[in-house]
């Protein structure tokens, strides 16, 4: 320490061309400008970093960095004599296909006003490109999944067309019955497919529109007349698509076995379709006014293809199901909203 000068509280001092050369040994981009935009002291670093001349002192940053006759409006510099705070903002210098993070803290004077900010900047290039690939990937990823639902879509519609076209040639209604429940179950998937190609987000569904694109496709199947109409009640809820699947299934079975069984010799009658959300609980109801399930059915235990595939699909959700057999049918199902782990 017998090289440097002492000061009045006998620390050292450091000359003015020692700083300097620790100024323009720091690996960081720095720069100091002044009120005015003026560069005041620069390190090699910055020159490098933004093919700064040799002699840039009192020259407008905006014009040796920019190219430019007035600062830029995302300028850090500019924020910082606004707000006397620091500012960090992702420069993109295009003329040599670089990006830099640079951060400005502000220069006080005495009483506390800015008269100038210092930059440090950071080569954010490769962190850039590397973001930019990621988005590409995740663009295709998007696009695929896409064309993959379109594609499943597609092809449950054709198989959905082929056991309609196939029940057409069947006399024997048990087997007709069969291939038109078989083509339902085909063409509730479908629309969940649709509506994942179409939706911006690949993973959830309004479940809304799903089941009124439903209702009308199901009583399209059975050549429903006037006699039957059907209400629909329901929450503009947002469902992950494997659960809204389970849902549209579930409704498809169900209100398929009404059409079939609840309005026998042409009577007049009403389906209805809801479905609410209670702290974190769904309820969905499917009922009609026709004919009763007989009291003696247990629902868990029946010879039925239909409501074996019901049963199936909640306990898939980990719900629980409930009849109720007062003027008509009404099916409940209850479950949890699904929660990440």
């Amino acid at each position: 320490m017998e090289d440097f000068e002492l000061n009045n509280e006998g620390l050292p001092t450091i000359p003015e061309i020692a700083w300097e050369f620790i100024f323009d040994s720091i690996e960081a981009p720095i720069m100091i400008l002044d009120d005015k935009h003026r560069i005041v002291r620069i390190n090699e670093s910055m020159k490098q970093a933004f093919n700064i001349p040799d002699d840039p002192i009192l020259e407008k940053c905006y014009k040796i960095v920019h190219g430019t006759e007035n600062p830029p409006d995302f300028c850090p510099h500019s924020q910082t004599l606004k707000n006397n705070q620091q500012c960090t903002e992702e420069v993109e210098l295009s003329d040599i296909d670089a990006w830099l993070l640079v951060t400005t803290s502000p220069i006080q004077n005495n009483d506390g006003e800015p008269i100038g900010s210092t930059h440090i900047a950071q080569d954010i290039t490769k962190l850039k490109q590397t973001q930019e690939k990621n988005q590409q990937s995740l663009e295709l990823k998007d696009l695929l999944i896409k064309e993959t639902h379109h594609r499943v879509k597609n092809n449950l519609v054709t198989l959905s067309s082929l056991l309609y076209l196939q029940a057409e040639h069947v006399e024997d209604q048990k087997a007709k019955d069969i291939l038109l429940d078989s083509k339902n179950r085909a063409r509730a998937m479908a629309i969940i497919h649709q509506k994942l190609y179409s939706n911006k987000n690949l993973e959830t569904i309004n479940l809304s529109y799903y089941l009124n694109q439903l209702m009308d496709e199901v009583l399209k199947s059975y050549s429903i007349t006037d006699k039957i109409k059907y209400i629909l009640d329901l929450d503009n809820i947002i469902l992950d698509s494997s659960t809204a699947l389970i849902v549209g299934l579930v409704v498809n079975e169900l209100v398929s076995n009404s059409l079939k069984y609840a309005f026998p010799d042409d009577a007049l009658g009403v389906i209805s379709v809801s479905f609410h959300e209670n702290d974190g609980e769904y309820i969905l109801k499917i009922s009609d006014n026709g004919k009763t399930i007989p009291q003696d059915v247990d629902i868990n235990n029946i010879d039925s293809f239909g409501l074996t595939i019901v049963n199936l699909l909640v306990n898939q959700i980990e719900g629980q199901i409930s009849v109720e057999r007062v003027a008509g049918t009404t099916f409940t199902i209850k479950f949890k909203e699904k929660r990440e782990n």
